[in-house]
């Protein structure tokens, strides 16, 4: 069951989000795994409302805009939720900076750090996805090179019967994983909110490189 979460659990939401979105990136096999992991944190963000409906667009230009507007900031108050290798400061420390963060995000249009965090929640999200999908077509041009080798292989006149076994399962094996990673469900953020991130990502990540 989903629950209204605000104040220092926010905080503490958010930070659990970058934990568990670092995992996925460490250990995604495509791009299911890491969406799933990265939407399911994201989720405890906020609270159940349309700003956890991740098939309705929340992202628009402008929001982008003022977002990577906000990374310019020599001193950005929700620093201390990517620094440290994403390792959360004291409670007292997170509740204290509560109002900071809500000024912070006023300040460059958002209605407050849920709205803010909402914003950056979804451009991980969709990074994420961005990144897993590429995994998967590149994982799948290696699949496709691998059976195309074999395939020539089982050409050859003076190949040994266990030679031929091995290269027939080789190509069973890749149109299977290949089959298998097509099927992936990436579906349930919207199209519009992947565009968005997607044509800000360089902007983006040249911004938020001191956060790395």
């Amino acid at each position: 069951m989903r629950v209204w979460i605000s104040g220092r659990w926010l905080l503490v939401g958010l930070v659990g989000f970058v934990l568990v979105a670092s995992a996925a990136c460490g250990k995604k096999t495509g791009a299911e795994k890491a969406f799933s992991a990265a939407k399911a944190a994201s989720e405890s963000l906020v609270p159940s409302n349309a700003q956890n409906d991740y098939s309705q667009p929340y992202l628009t230009d402008e929001k982008m805009v003022k977002f990577i507007g906000s990374l310019q900031e020599d001193v950005n108050p929700f620093e201390v939720l990517f620094k440290q290798g994403g390792q959360m400061r004291s409670m007292s420390d997170m509740g204290a900076k509560a109002e900071a963060f809500s000024a912070f995000a006023r300040k460059y249009g958002f209605a407050d750090y849920a709205d803010y965090t909402v914003v950056w929640g979804r451009i991980m999200v969709g990074d994420m996805l961005i990144a897993s999908e590429q995994m998967t077509k590149d994982t799948i041009k290696t699949l496709e090179e691998s059976i195309r080798s074999a395939e020539e292989n089982l050409k050859k006149p003076d190949l040994s019967a266990e030679m031929r076994t091995i290269y027939e399962d080789q190509i069973t094996s890749g149109k299977s994983s290949i089959e298998e990673f097509k099927k992936s469900d990436t579906s349930g953020l919207n199209e519009a909110d992947l565009a968005l991130v997607a044509k800000y990502k360089a902007q983006i990540d040249e911004a938020t490189k001191r956060f790395k």
